[in-house]
């Protein structure tokens, strides 16, 4: 289908993004869009951004639980929940938005099947939008998708900001007591990215459980690191693990020298204020 390149100006940034024909009517035929950076409305004229910027009811409120902040970096996250008519309007611009950028993995008829976790960076002129992640809701208590679509706008895709969003998908399943599994099909870039989250996991993981005493085996991995086995199996190949059968069954042998490996900086799980709504 043909597509149309969309330059978009927020009120620090520029970049573009690609939106089918069939989209055109939500931007405009000059092929630009003014975006605001802390509800998501897009406007056709640079005037009217800056008449609305002024304001905007979003620049320091955002309709969401905030689940995490981080003010060393000065960035936090909040929780959208696409069925509370108060995020709802949110939740569609940002579906709407990121059509630019994922154009197969984004519906904009049921944002109220979602929750999304988005990352806002803050100043003093108040929040602004960096990326996100959506997790469909579910009832069951078994394996889950820990998310649906992640990303992260073109500006901040050298902060490691899209790892953070991933690894905070996994925290909030640890936290929820549940194993998960992105959603299917995974891009070329997020098989990449998916694959070195889940060796750090794993490399946690065996570390935490060595410090514990606790057997390291393939099941234990997978409760510490909410990664479900195919993907915990993924990650060990991928560290060239090797293994050994003991009275308990296949044990985990991992060179201590994998520690060097691990990211000096880690999602701190003590800032995440999180509570498991049932759906």
């Amino acid at each position: 289908m043909d597509s149309l390149l969309v330059r978009v100006v927020t009120p620090r940034h520029t970049f573009f993004g690609s939106a089918e024909r069939t989209l055109a009517s939500f931007f405009n035929e000059e092929d630009t869009v003014y975006l605001c950076d802390s509800c998501l409305r897009t406007f056709t004229e640079k005037n009217n951004l800056q008449q609305h910027l002024l304001r905007c009811g979003n620049a320091f409120w955002i309709p969401g639980d905030e689940v995490y902040r981080e003010k060393e970096r000065s960035f936090c996250v909040f929780a959208i929940d696409g069925r509370k008519s108060q995020c709802s309007a949110l939740a569609r611009r940002l579906c709407l938005l990121s059509k630019l950028f994922l154009v197969d993995k984004v519906t904009l008829d049921d944002v109220h099947f979602f929750s999304f976790n988005a990352l806002f960076e803050v100043d003093d002129e108040g929040f602004h939008f960096v990326g996100y992640f959506s997790k469909e809701w579910t009832s069951s208590s078994s394996c889950i998708n820990t998310l649906s679509c992640v990303m992260v706008l073109p500006p901040f895709r050298s902060k490691g900001y899209g790892g953070f969003l991933v690894r905070l998908s996994y925290e909030i399943a640890r936290m929820e007591g549940r194993v998960g599994t992105p959603e299917r099909p995974l891009s070329k870039s997020g098989n990449a990215l998916f694959r070195k989250i889940w060796r750090e996991e794993i490399l946690f993981a065996v570390f935490t459980l060595e410090e514990r005493g606790i057997p390291v085996t393939v099941n234990e991995l997978s409760k510490v690191s909410s990664l479900i086995i195919e993907d915990v199996l993924v990650a060990l190949h991928d560290l060239d693990v090797l293994f050994s059968v003991g009275r308990q069954g296949p044990l985990l042998v991992v060179n201590v020298s994998e520690k060097a490996r691990l990211p000096q900086r880690r999602l701190a799980a003590e800032r995440l204020l999180w509570a498991n709504t049932p759906s």
